[in-house]
């Protein structure tokens, strides 16, 4: 795997200019085609899924998400400790904290879509269960709501938080 993983950052760094050049400036047509190409990187290391968002220390952040997985985690730590050090780029193993989630869209199990909003959404953790207030969740399907909770729960904790130390998501309802 180490082989892989030194691999794939020869890559970025041979490349970067223009992965930045296409972020900045590239058309859907190019962005599409950037994403693909480096789906097929990240996902010869397994199933993790890739963002590039605005930095706060630099320019960008690249994320590689384990998906809420320990077992990648661990893979996913090496990976990015592995990164070089680049001036535009910070890297990181896991979704950071983000405690003000956007609205989103799910797809329920008959396939409808859902629109969620976490933004009146009251998140409370005790003894590594999280408790969610979220009337707006009670009108959806189990299997939804639950995913929707854990995707808001995820972000608003951090991704590494919620895989190493939350053991439960519930709804609380008053």
């Amino acid at each position: 795997m180490r082989a892989e993983i030194k691999k794939f950052w020869i890559w970025w760094e041979k490349n970067e200019a223009l992965i930045r050049k296409v972020v900045e400036l590239g058309s859907e047509a190019k962005l599409l085609e950037l994403k693909e190409h480096i789906d097929r990187k990240i996902l010869s290391f397994g199933h993790f899924t890739w963002e590039i968002t605005e930095g706060e220390k630099k320019k960008y952040n690249f994320v590689i998400s384990p998906n809420r997985e320990f077992e990648r985690l661990q893979l996913s730590k090496q990976i990015i400790k592995a990164a070089p050090e680049m001036t535009y780029w910070d890297f990181h193993y896991a979704k950071q904290i983000n405690q003000s989630p956007e609205p989103f869209k799910l797809y329920d199990e008959n396939q409808d879509p859902v629109y969620i909003d976490p933004s009146a959404w009251q998140i409370e953790i005790q003894d590594a269960v999280v408790h969610v207030d979220a009337a707006d969740l009670t009108e959806i399907d189990e299997e939804t709501r639950n995913h929707a909770m854990d995707l808001v729960v995820t972000a608003y904790f951090g991704e590494e938080f919620r895989i190493t130390r939350i053991k439960e998501i519930k709804l609380r309802i008053r």
